[in-house]
């Protein structure tokens, strides 16, 4: 057991396009003995999930659209969680989103992305995550044959809670996925587990506003139109697509961090609270009983 947050045991990965950290509050040789086991669950994970390998078993169920496809319990589970919270945030969050980022452009890892692309975007077409269809006996997927799925972040937030979820009878952990932070019981001695609030990227604002939430048992997750941008056919878009308009969301914010009760819940509503925009974010996260902060883009911070 360690006294202070530079002192926890932890390690350090880059997968599914972030860079991944896991801190644990026991002592040293039993850190060492699970870490690896851990983050081994991060690179397993990108290995089925990630829309930027052909043969990941995401992108084998994206080219048999249409099809009845049997699939492992991990992509079912994500998918079954994705569709869920489609649903409860009204399709503002929507995981069959991909064909409308590779029409923007998106059609590899950000750090491998072209800063100006030239490509012919889909036409926007309704939203149709309603009508994935999951058969729970045989573990089935059919995808509606002019859709594919974006699992992206909702896919990082789950495989962290399964990490969390797996270091939880060893001690408190805590996981920091891309920015987004799940954590179990508070460390001995202190009220929680550290997390800073950042300023959105390149955002100047007079006063000097960071802070921290002490996180116990929860997921604080950000969603963001501040990092990835580029342009395309001569304007600056981005990856928050906004599943009514089928192209990057016209939004008056710029970043939403949402503390959720589950990974799932955080990244979800983070999403669907930027695409809403800064009226309609608040009176959904009120509804939701969800802590929040959130910038606009004129440097103003919303705390809810």
């Amino acid at each position: 057991m360690s006294p202070t947050p530079y002192t926890w045991p932890h390690r350090r990965l880059r997968a599914m396009g972030c860079e991944m950290a896991i801190w644990l509050d026991v002592d040293t040789a039993t850190a060492e003995a699970i870490l690896p086991t851990a983050a081994q669950m991060f690179h397993g994970a990108e290995a089925r999930l990630s829309r930027f390998r052909p043969t990941s078993e995401l992108m084998q169920l994206n080219q048999r659209a249409g099809e009845w496809v049997a699939v492992s319990d991990e992509l079912w589970g994500v998918v079954q969680e994705a569709l869920h919270w489609a649903a409860v945030t009204e399709g503002l969050f929507d995981p069959t989103q991909l064909n409308a980022l590779v029409g923007l452009g998106y059609d590899r890892s950000f750090e491998q992305l072209p800063m100006q692309s030239m490509t012919v975007p889909p036409a926007p077409r309704a939203s149709q995550w309603a009508a994935v269809e999951m058969n729970p006996d045989g573990r089935a997927i059919r995808l509606p044959a002019t859709i594919q799925l974006d699992l992206g972040g909702i896919a990082k937030g789950y495989t962290a809670q399964q990490v969390a979820d797996f270091l939880r009878p060893w001690g408190p952990a805590l996981v920091n996925a891309g920015g987004d932070v799940t954590a179990t019981a508070a460390p001995q001695g202190w009220a929680g587990w550290p997390v800073g609030l950042a300023k959105p990227l390149g955002l100047v604002v007079a006063e000097d506003v960071p802070g921290t939430v002490w996180l116990v048992e929860a997921t604080l997750a950000t969603s963001g139109t501040d990092y990835r941008r580029w342009q395309h056919n001569g304007r600056t878009v981005h990856h928050i697509i906004d599943p009514r308009t089928g192209t990057a969301a016209e939004t008056d914010l710029l970043t939403v961090a949402v503390l959720g009760r589950t990974a799932s819940e955080a990244e979800a509503w983070a999403t669907a609270a930027l695409v809403a925009g800064r009226t309609a974010a608040q009176q959904y996260l009120r509804a939701q009983g969800l802590a929040a902060v959130l910038w606009d883009v004129k440097g103003e911070r919303i705390v809810l």
